[in-house]
């Protein structure tokens, strides 16, 4: 799975808001950790938010009454994000070369070789589009997760770039300068690429799910197992006292039988009544418990299935048109007092977009084998470095 993912933490959740804030047309008035929101006439959201205070915090319980909670979890911020989720505002930047630092791969960063000069040179601009997911996934007893996962996909091949969700991340943190504003894009477009982002992270997210679904069928199990033996030893308590109770039926019968005064046998024969309607009582309990045993206990099997279910939401909360720029990475490499030039296929964000492999051996260049030099050729340094 691609690293373009944040954890739901205050610092990823503060992001967001001032995010979607923004796109609302917001002005944000700063106050250390307490945030007045003034918003245009018309704004498009139900959100109370016009002269709200936000403010930031790591629990959502410890804020002022008039204030709204910018924290993991919170209700406000909940809402936050369903109402992104409905809208799922749109916004637009360009990568280039004046603003985006040039990525080198680890298989070139990770090996002998220093890379001496490095030129890029830009021959046409590709589209994708950027997509920011809220991701949870959740037990009610088990286990919960809750993501702000970015997911880029290339307008023209419909392709996952998991380096420029990276990048993207990165320039949309408030710490970083903002980029120029690229070309907008059209709602089919949008629509299109965004139920490709979604299959992609479903497909991404596979493994976690069926792992979560997994523990949550074992809970299950030992929650089921628990409470058949429970029900067993339930019976078998039952069936103790039941028995227990007929002795006792038995004793006062014989009383009833050989009383020499009337009110002897009265008592005898209340008490008698008394005890044959507890043991009708704990017959009947019984009656149930070995129906529930021969049915499997299907009631207690659902309540149980329901408690473990897995929940899975996954819902775009923004996402941005991104124009980046794709050419060529001229590079000068040099290993001891060997020099060569060597071009590769680039693109603003994403990197090196191609597959690079040893000349000598044909194995594809990683970090675990990086690229070195023997004369004239790149061989990979695990593979065919003598």
């Amino acid at each position: 799975m691609t690293d373009a993912a944040l954890a739901v933490t205050e610092r990823a959740v503060e992001r967001f808001a001032e995010s979607y804030l923004t796109s609302l047309g917001a002005e944000i008035t700063k106050e250390g950790r307490r945030w007045t929101v003034t918003l245009p006439e018309g704004a498009p959201t139900d959100l109370e938010l016009d002269g709200a205070v936000l403010e930031i915090t790591d629990d959502p319980n410890d804020v002022d009454e008039e204030a709204f909670a910018i924290a993991p979890e919170s209700p406000f911020v909940e809402r936050m994000l369903d109402e992104a989720a409905d809208r799922t505002p749109t916004g637009s930047l360009a990568l280039t070369g004046e603003r985006v630092d040039i990525q080198l791969p680890p298989w070139l960063t990770d090996g002998p070789v220093d890379v001496v000069d490095q030129t890029f040179t830009p021959y046409y601009d590709r589209r994708a589009v950027c997509a920011l997911f809220h991701v949870g996934i959740e037990t009610v007893s088990e286990y919960q997760r809750e993501e702000l996962h970015a997911v880029a996909i290339d307008l023209n091949d419909h392709e996952e770039r998991p380096r420029l969700a990276d990048t993207y991340l990165e320039l949309t943190d408030d710490e970083q300068p903002e980029l120029d504003e690229g070309r907008a894009i059209d709602e089919q477009e949008l629509t299109d690429a965004l139920d490709v982002a979604y299959a992609t992270l479903e497909n991404e997210l596979s493994s976690t799910v069926r792992e979560t679904r997994e523990r949550a069928t074992r809970a299950a199990e030992v929650e089921l197992d628990e409470y058949r033996q429970f029900v067993r030893q339930r019976r078998d308590e039952l069936s103790d006292e039941i028995d227990s109770l007929t002795t006792r039926i038995e004793d006062v019968t014989e009383t009833i039988d050989t009383a020499s005064q009337q009110e002897e046998r009265v008592e005898a024969l209340r008490k008698r009544k008394e005890l044959r309607a507890e043991r009708d009582d704990l017959r009947s309990e019984l009656d149930d418990l070995t129906t529930k045993i021969e049915a499997g206990f299907p009631d207690k099997r659902q309540e149980i299935r329901e408690r473990h279910a897995l929940t899975v939401r996954l819902r775009p909360v923004a996402a941005t048109a991104v124009s980046y720029e794709r050419g060529d990475l001229d590079l000068t490499l040099g290993a001891d007092e060997t020099t060569i030039s060597k071009s590769y296929g680039y693109a603003l964000g994403v990197g090196v977009v191609e597959e690079v492999a040893c000349d000598r051996c044909g194995q594809q260049l990683t970090a675990e084998n990086p690229l070195d030099i023997d004369g004239k050729q790149t061989v990979g340094a695990a593979c065919c470095d003598d």
